[in-house]
């Protein structure tokens, strides 16, 4: 169970730095990021994007902006609750609940400190809607392995 938590806790820190140097870009490049993400994937679903005029790709994706973000937000806090949530289930000697309370804490007050470290970003802003974003991704994965452990053999490793 050891190495099951230093491999797990790993890659955990790897997955918080990830999502600080990602919340440490200007809002330019921001922008940038996930323009260009957007791009290649509107690329798959739409073929012929390339060959709309400049106006008419920069207005499609300005109108996905959001939506993208808001995902991206969702996504990357569902995977620091995966994280988390198997670098912290292993400790036996406390209770589940409080195993559980530990691994939402630890996702909530990331986000919480994701924001605020945004507010010192020229062009970013810290937002209470991004908190709730990330922390539903975060409680959405934590929910997810805990019906899966409970539903699973892992019952015996984890519970």
């Amino acid at each position: 169970m050891k190495v099951f938590r230093i491999i797990f806790t790993s890659l955990l820190i790897f997955w918080m730095i990830l999502i600080f140097s990602l919340s440490a870009e200007n809002a330019d490049s921001s922008s940038q990021t996930s323009g260009e993400t957007i791009k290649f994937i509107i690329n798959i679903f739409y073929p012929s994007f390339d060959t709309l005029d400049s106006t008419q790709q920069t207005a499609m994706v300005e109108s996905l902006q959001f939506i993208v973000r808001k995902t991206a937000h969702f996504t990357l806090y569902a995977i620091l609750g995966f994280l988390s949530f198997l670098s912290f289930i292993t400790y036996k000697s406390l209770s589940l609940k409080k195993r559980i309370f530990i691994i939402s804490s630890v996702c909530f007050l990331y986000s919480l400190s994701d924001e605020f470290h945004q507010l010192f970003i020229p062009g970013r802003s810290g937002e209470l809607r991004d908190v709730l974003i990330d922390f539903s991704g975060s409680m959405l994965a934590i929910l997810i392995l805990t019906f899966i452990s409970n539903k699973t053999k892992l019952k015996k490793y984890i519970l």
